[in-house]
């Protein structure tokens, strides 16, 4: 599923009198429990709405409390989930799912194939961003329960790989039938997944408790309690003092322990490249990044190179485009953008954009260069990437200004669109399919395509890359929509960066998924063990 994520921080702030004092009130305590996994949340999920995430912050912690109709293994293929099995048609239009009988939500409720229906008609009312553009094509009249434990989903038109979109939950319709959908369950959570909720107090901590009744495997610790620590060094310091029991690690504080046989002996450290990358949004409704010829000046003032050695210590590397470079979608044949000033300004001049007072900045019509970039408040990744691009552009004539806000507070003005720029990354899909980031029809709520990308052909070629069931030749679909983003840079693609993660050797039975790393696959974290000092 597409993530909205925030760009990694890469730095440490050493030392910071404000992180010190903040560390002194972090989270909750979980109630007395023989075993308590502690995990670091680095921005609040903004809501427990599984229909309404947003984030890999609310993910990480939603998949403790669902379980999907199909699930994903460690190699990120299908399994058996709240569906036991299920039976595709000859004309790839018609899913059934047989769910296993015995799952029950955490209030004792079975799921019915009724709750499927109801959780389908919800992504399309409530035009979910995350899901709805998975269920493009739903004919929700043909679309019905054959009996308690089968559901029947129809589609309009086959597509490939369409078994994905069915790595989503159910909601009970008993509970999230009633109230207003978009506010009255932000808090709440009534699922069937190994755990259930227990607590939150926002902005501050998340607690859940291990469900008796769980029929799938049975995770071993009884509660987890999720921290938020925005700050990379406090959150750093918190893990040596024992106070959480993982996290997600900047390169700088990988780079400076990697080596220390002291942080080892106390430390587990995983690293992998996920199905994740960085990118600058450029709201491309916005009159001056309207045009590509801005976008792409902008996309050459960065220095890609420069940012992968000094800024992750050579953990990342430069992308051009939509896709992972691991996936097999991602056209090679496609650079990134060098880092060149000199072109960069030569495509101001042709859009337009020329100094004509002689005060340093680029101006047409009346009208000064000028773009705000928002970063987020803890992302130090982002400060340090967007002060490079800031005094680059500045040689060129550019006036850019940094805007920093709060996590919620980024997510919310991306996804309203009321920005010019913003560092970030994304999540994406283990098969290619980029329909709700790009296709013209797939802006907020519908979609996630938040920065109001719209090309007559790139549409064609998504809706193409959707129903062409030879590889071969969907390769190459991909490869063309690669060039032409690229040459369109809706956004700047920057890097894809590697997930460091320290865990605290007292956790056992850590494993890695290339691709999603700890974390969104199964068993995944069920299968953590904690041994108390």
């Amino acid at each position: 599923m597409k993530k909205l994520v925030l760009l990694f921080t890469v730095f440490t702030v050493v030392a910071c009198r404000q992180a010190e004092q903040r560390e002194k009130s972090i989270g909750a305590v979980p109630p007395a429990a023989a075993t308590t996994l502690t995990r670091r949340l680095e921005t609040d999920a903004a809501t427990l709405n599984y229909l309404l995430q947003t984030s890999d912050y609310e993910r990480w912690v939603l998949q403790y409390l669902y379980d999907p109709l199909i699930d994903l293994d460690q190699n990120l293929q299908p399994i058996p989930g709240t569906a036991k099995s299920w039976d595709v048609s000859k004309d790839g239009k018609v899913y059934t799912l047989h769910l296993d009988p015995d799952t029950t939500f955490s209030d004792g409720t079975p799921v019915l194939a009724s709750d499927v229906v109801f959780t389908l008609r919800k992504v399309i009312d409530e035009q979910s961003v995350q899901f709805s553009g998975f269920f493009e094509g739903l004919d929700l009249a043909q679309t019905i329960a054959v009996d308690p434990h089968t559901v029947r989903v129809v589609f309009k038109m086959p597509r490939v790989a369409r078994w994905y979109a069915f790595n989503i939950a159910v909601l009970p319709e008993h509970v999230y039938g009633k109230g207003d959908f978009k506010t009255a369950f932000n808090d709440t959570v009534i699922g069937n997944g190994p755990y259930k909720l227990v607590g939150r107090e926002r902005g501050r901590s998340i607690l859940l408790q291990r469900r008796d009744d769980y029929r799938r495997t049975k995770p071993a610790i009884d509660t987890i309690l999720f921290k938020v620590i925005t700050d990379p060094a406090t959150s750093w310091n918190a893990l040596k003092r024992g106070e959480v029991d993982e996290m997600r690690v900047t390169a700088e504080i990988w780079n400076a322990n990697k080596g220390n046989s002291a942080v080892r002996d106390r430390f587990a450290f995983y690293d992998a490249y996920p199905l994740t990358y960085n990118c600058i949004a450029w709201n491309n409704s916005d009159p001056v990044l309207r045009d590509a010829r801005v976008r792409r000046a902008f996309s050459l003032a960065l220095d890609r190179r420069g940012i992968i050695e000094h800024l992750y210590y050579g953990k990342a590397r430069p992308i051009s485009g939509p896709f992972t470079p691991d996936q097999w979608a991602y056209n090679s044949q496609v650079a990134s953008d060098p880092y060149d000033l000199k072109r960069a300004a030569s495509l101001l001049d042709t859009a337009g954009w020329r100094d004509s007072n002689g005060d340093g900045i680029r101006d047409r019509n009346g009208r000064k260069l000028s773009v705000e970039v928002l970063i987020a408040a803890n992302d130090t990744s982002a400060r340090a990437q967007s002060q490079l691009l800031q005094a680059a552009l500045a040689q060129i004539g550019v006036d850019m200004s940094i805007g920093v806000r709060e996590g919620t507070s980024l997510f919310d003005a991306i996804m309203k669109g009321n920005y010019q720029g913003a560092f970030m990354a994304w999540s994406v899909d283990p098969d290619p399919d980029i329909y709700s980031l790009f296709h013209s029809k797939a802006t907020p709520p519908a979609g996630m395509n938040v920065v109001h990308y719209a090309n007559a052909a790139v549409d064609k070629l998504i809706e193409a890359s959707q129903t062409e069931f030879d590889t071969t030749k969907r390769r190459e679909i991909f490869h063309r929509l690669h060039a032409v983003l690229a040459n369109d840079q809706p956004y700047t693609w920057t890097v894809q960066a590697a997930q460091n993660w320290a865990v605290n050797r007292r956790i056992q039975g850590v494993k890695v998924s290339k691709g999603f790393g700890l974390f969104g696959w199964y068993p995944g974290p069920l299968e953590w063990t904690v041994s108390n000092p």
